[in-house]
């Protein structure tokens, strides 16, 4: 017998293969055929799920619809973006977003600023691309004591810098943010052209709260309010008066340290309790009026005094501008076709995403207080 030239087996008893496998039985032919397509079936399959799991969990989701005003939706993404922005400002100052509060309001802050965005130009109002520079720069730049001594490039290099970390951070896009910069001016600018019907002198009292249990000795503080008020009842002994009791009586500690004393306020400030004191007279003790913040509680109101005509407070006209922009929003819902869902599910994911991004330590950062954001 001859041996292969490569060492190998005879030449002559070298196998052929082909010929083997042509040699084989057509039944065992047929079942190697159907193991192959078996196997190269559940290969696709097992593929196939991978691939729709993927889309499902990952793809999918962010595009699902939230919220649509009009031909303008927003996904789930747009939601998670936002809340994203909201989270890096309350990481910058030691909080953290709430579990239920904050998701909301970021529904609820999606679909007043798209009803502001319709409206703005029957208003007459829109933000320029100067303006959304401005707001970015004004809160993005080192502050005036950072910037002594360094020159306009090295305050230019530290601003860039600082911002590309927050977008880093939030994940959101130069574009995403200057979209959302661009809203939160609208907001601002809308709020103050409705807040002008805000007038800057109007009827105020001079209000005084302390706040009592069930548990607490209510019918001798009415006594002895009552007593005293019998003998004064100038504005300056009411005052001095209802500090004393407020000190001596009241469960709340904000009361224990002002002597429950709240200053002049206009109608529409405390607008969920206006009813209850507004109308009293000053030295006059209100009923007990439950703490919607607190059912257990009690507030008791008293004026010390009241003006018909008074300048409001910087304060003040600002929380009545908002409470005009809210009204005003309200109203303006009926010219608009609006569409929201949020459910369990949808509330889930978007914590689940919030969740996987504070896994991220960040970079300290300027306090990004963009309004309306």
């Amino acid at each position: 017998m001859v041996e292969d030239a490569r060492g190998g087996a005879p030449s002559g008893l070298r196998v052929d293969r082909r010929r083997l496998a042509a040699q084989l039985p057509e039944d065992q032919r047929r079942r190697r055929r159907l193991a192959f397509v078996i196997i190269s079936i559940s290969l696709l399959v097992v593929t196939a799920i991978v691939v729709v799991g993927y889309v499902m969990i990952f793809v999918l989701p962010p595009k699902q619809l939230v919220v649509r005003v009009g031909d303008v939706s927003y996904t789930r993404g747009d939601m998670v973006k936002l809340l994203r922005l909201r989270q890096a400002t309350l990481q910058a100052t030691g909080q953290n977003i709430s579990n239920s509060d904050d998701v909301f309001e970021a529904l609820q802050l999606i679909v007043e600023n798209e009803i502001i965005t319709q409206a703005a130009p029957r208003l007459g109002i829109s933000v320029t691309n100067e303006q959304v520079d401005a707001q970015i720069r004004n809160v993005m730049s080192p502050s005036e004591a950072e910037s002594l001594g360094k020159t306009e490039a090295q305050i230019d290099r530290e601003f860039e810098e600082r911002y590309r970390q927050y977008l880093n951070l939030t994940q959101v896009s130069k574009d995403e943010h200057r979209a959302l910069v661009r809203r939160s001016i609208l907001r601002e600018l809308v709020r103050q052209f409705i807040g002008d019907s805000v007038p800057a002198v109007d009827e105020q009292v001079y209000l005084h709260r302390m706040t009592l249990s069930g548990f607490d000795e209510i019918d001798i503080m009415q006594t002895k309010f009552k007593d005293a008020v019998a003998i004064d009842n100038s504005p300056d002994f009411l005052r001095v008066l209802f500090k004393s009791l407020a000190r001596e009586f009241s469960s709340d500690p904000g009361t224990l340290q002002t002597g429950g004393e709240l200053g002049w306020q206009p109608q529409g400030v405390l607008e969920d309790y206006d009813r209850r004191f507004f109308e009293l007279e000053p030295g006059e003790l209100s009923e007990p009026v439950a703490n919607l913040d607190n059912p257990q509680e009690f507030h008791f109101f008293m004026l010390s005094e009241r003006s018909e005509s008074r300048p409001l407070s910087e304060v003040n006209q600002d929380i009545l501008k908002t409470r005009a922009l809210q009204t005003w929003l309200n109203e303006e819902r009926a010219n608009h076709d609006i569409y929201a869902v949020f459910n369990s599910e949808i509330y889930g994911w978007v914590f689940e995403e919030l969740r996987i991004n504070t896994m991220i330590t960040p970079t300290p950062a300027p306090t990004p207080l963009f309004p309306g954001l």
